[in-house]
């Protein structure tokens, strides 16, 4: 089964992110993975991730959103997280504001694994102690934990 944790570090983790809105959400968490050396084109990648989001939403429900895109901008599969304590607007599906924001790219040429890792997820997010323990933690380390945890479960 492919998981989370292969694909997400705790250097792109932001616990407590500063956005306002959904765009400034997904711009800084384009910042940190820009890290990673896998971010070929910062502002390409945040403009696909848009045009994505112009489709429809990936505020999913629960007070998570999953927005996500395919490019050429990235190498191979990218993947942040950052929790809004205050909550953003994500015109998600249940009208809720959003604490708990995955932002994935990838090449075309991995969206075999790409969709799978956005089934591994979406499985842990229907978990309700996992998003009540992920809205919890107090480090990345901790989330790690979590999610090792329910990976495992």
């Amino acid at each position: 089964m492919l998981r989370v944790t292969d694909f997400l570090r705790p250097e792109f983790c932001i616990m407590d992110l500063k956005a306002d809105n959904k765009e400034q959400a997904i711009k800084e968490l384009t910042q940190v993975l820009e890290s990673s050396g896998k971010i070929k084109d910062k502002n390409d990648f945040v403009k696909h991730v848009m045009e994505r989001e112009r489709l429809g939403s990936t505020g999913i429900g629960n007070r998570v959103a999953i927005p996500h895109a395919p490019t050429q901008s990235v190498d191979g599969i990218v993947v942040a997280f950052g929790r809004s304590r205050g909550g953003l607007d994500f015109q998600s599906l249940d009208g809720q504001e959003v604490n708990l924001i995955f932002l994935i790219g990838t090449t075309p040429d991995d969206l075999a694994v790409y969709l799978k890792l956005l089934a591994s997820l979406s499985r842990l997010l229907t978990n309700r102690q996992f998003r009540e323990e992920f809205m919890m933690a107090g480090s990345s380390q901790d989330l790690f934990g979590i999610l090792r945890k329910f990976e495992h479960d």
